[in-house]
């Protein structure tokens, strides 16, 4: 089985190879998510300047919110409704849903993350880094990265 998953990385830099560098040095010292490769995507990589960013980042960002949507989606059809319900829930498919939409809210990078900012460690887009944007666009960069791995016989041997 081939995993393909995309990723749209806000970065600062001078340049778009230095920002590479930087999403490559994250995926190395990720602790959740390992890639047997990664590809950058450089028609839909942009910098600040361009007249695409924004646009590019809205709609990083809103992949964000539809993955939390509809992670949020599948825990009500498994029946949790209420914040009561996660007193009595048990572990398994349900609270997985959940262990995920925490990261998703908490600004840890995993393989359902759509849109990411390095700098601020963060899903979303926060004050700091609409100023940054605003003041330097030309150091801001959306860099969309393709990871690709394989897993098939001898993955469950594999150490990580």
């Amino acid at each position: 089985m081939i995993l393909f998953m995309e990723h749209d990385m806000l970065v600062s830099g001078p340049d778009r190879e230095t920002c590479e560098q930087h999403i490559r040095l994250f995926f190395n010292k990720s602790q959740l998510v390992h890639y047997d490769s990664i590809d950058f995507d450089r028609a839909n990589s942009v910098n600040g300047t361009d007249p695409r960013f924004a646009e590019l980042l809205g709609s990083a960002i809103a992949g964000n919110r539809k993955v939390l949507a509809d992670l949020l989606n599948k825990l009500r059809q498994e029946g949790c409704t209420s914040l009561d319900d996660l007193l009595v829930m048990p572990q398994g498919f349900m609270s997985k849903l959940l262990h995920t939409m925490c990261h998703l809210l908490d600004g840890f990078f995993g393989v359902d993350s759509r849109f990411f900012d390095i700098d601020e460690i963060s899903h979303w887009l926060t004050e700091n880094r609409k100023q940054e944007i605003a003041r330097s666009p030309q150091q801001c960069w959306l860099i969309r990265v393709h990871g690709r791995s394989v897993y098939g016989q001898g993955f469950e041997d594999r150490e990580d």
